[in-house]
């Protein structure tokens, strides 16, 4: 009888061991991240930084690579709604295609927030309830304030930037038109396609046109949109017989081509962009949508200014 009434609890709390190990496995809160441009350098630093974040809230994350492919989102999108995951980040390929995706997250009804690639002030448009990513044209904000800084009177500037029509070549022009007054003149603007191959060839155009103020010529300031096309800027310099320190150079972004320009004396100035912390606050915020404690609207990253003794108080990628 003794015998029989210890097996009997045996069974039992096997029983209630492996209904409470998979009560818990079922409750468990996942989370899943459609990422556009998972193998990205930026991302390389973004994707642990979320992976981490999401473990310290008491999440799995699941990161999945959208490949560049609005249609793969959405099949991220379905796939996370279909699953019953509790919370969805969408790091869109696409902005002109992100409305089916869009439509699909806010008909479903889960939590889901919008992050790094979508214009901010048209999230109200689309439907979009959450989003947190950088303000693009706060780069331009950032190194107009810079040039103002550097040249309080007034200088002579050549623009090195990204594909024309592109959202972020359009913002940040915006914002150095609005912010940069008549005594800041423009000598010359090229779309470089974010390509450091075709920079070099713009540059080397620019240099032979116009030459550096500080050797007789008239380019006070060098204005890059991004760190890659900074490495053709640096290479037309170069070959031209210039050195660091012979020209202003102001550019934008955290990757490490940044820093190490700095560290070699050619970039003056950099407007940073955190991979690191704007990942973090992507699975903070998505974490206060589900339970119900978010704000709705535009969580910004901040972008702020980065000089060469400045530098190592910033995350670089």
């Amino acid at each position: 009888m003794k015998r029989l009434i210890s097996t009997v609890l045996v069974v039992l709390l096997v029983t209630v061991a492996l209904f409470a190990g998979g009560a818990k496995e079922k409750g468990a809160p996942r989370l899943m991240l459609s990422n556009a441009y998972y193998t990205a350098p930026y991302c390389a630093a973004y994707n642990p930084s979320a992976e981490k974040t999401a473990a310290e809230l008491g999440y799995k994350l699941t990161i999945l690579d959208g490949a560049g492919n609005q249609q793969t989102q959405l099949e991220h999108a379905n796939l996370a709604i279909a699953e019953g995951y509790d919370g969805f980040l969408y790091f869109p390929a696409d902005v002109d295609g992100a409305l089916p995706i869009i439509e699909a997250l806010n008909d479903s009804g889960i939590a889901w927030v919008g992050v790094n690639a979508y214009p901010g002030d048209k999230i109200d448009e689309v439907g979009m309830q959450y989003y947190v990513g950088p303000d693009a044209a706060s780069h331009g904000h950032t190194m107009a304030a810079t040039i103002k800084e550097l040249f309080p009177n007034g200088c002579r500037l050549v623009g090195i930037e990204g594909t024309a029509g592109h959202m972020q070549t359009l913002y940040i022009n915006a914002a150095l038109a609005e912010d940069l007054d008549g005594r800041y003149q423009w000598l010359d603007r090229q779309d470089c396609n974010f390509q450091a191959e075709v920079s070099m060839t713009k540059m080397t155009d620019m240099l032979t046109a116009y030459g550096l103020a500080s050797k007789g010529g008239r380019i006070d300031c060098i204005v890059s949109h991004d760190g890659g096309m900074l490495t053709g800027v640096i290479s037309a310099l170069e070959a031209a017989g210039y050195k660091p320190g012979d020209v202003t150079i102001i550019a934008m972004g955290s990757n490490q081509v940044l820093y190490d320009s700095m560290d070699s004396g050619w970039l003056t100035a950099c407007s940073t962009q955190d991979p690191v912390a704007e990942a973090r606050l992507a699975v903070e915020t998505l974490d206060k949508v589900i339970k119900g404690t978010a704000t709705p609207g535009w969580t910004k990253l901040p972008t702020p200014v980065a000089y060469p003794d400045t530098k190592d108080d910033f995350n670089w990628f």
